[in-house]
């Protein structure tokens, strides 16, 4: 009695193994790939975003007038003044530009 031969999938010539692996590494590529582009991308978004929102246009102004105030020797209004701007910088998390 013959031994038996191993059984093996294969479509066409390709082994599965060989097929599997291939689409593996496609796959990890392709992961690694969006991840280097798409993430810094979408925070770069999500950003943005919070910079147009009400509380960092605040804190914009809030900046401006407290250089104005301390360009005009007022510096007790300057720092109440940024006080505020802090707040909403903190607030709506913004860019920084202090």
């Amino acid at each position: 009695m013959k031994p038996r031969a191993k059984f093996r999938i294969q479509i066409g010539t390709i082994p599965i193994k060989v097929l599997a692996a291939t689409l593996l590494l496609s796959l990890l590529v392709g992961g690694s790939a969006w991840l280097v582009h798409g993430v810094p991308k979408y925070f770069r978004d999500q950003q943005e975003i919070r910079d147009r929102s009400i509380d960092c246009n605040n804190y914009r102004d809030f900046l401006k007038a407290s250089t104005a105030w301390e360009e005009e020797g007022d510096s007790d209004q300057a720092r109440g003044v940024l006080e505020l701007a802090i707040h909403h910088f903190k607030r709506g998390r913004c860019t920084q530009i202090h």
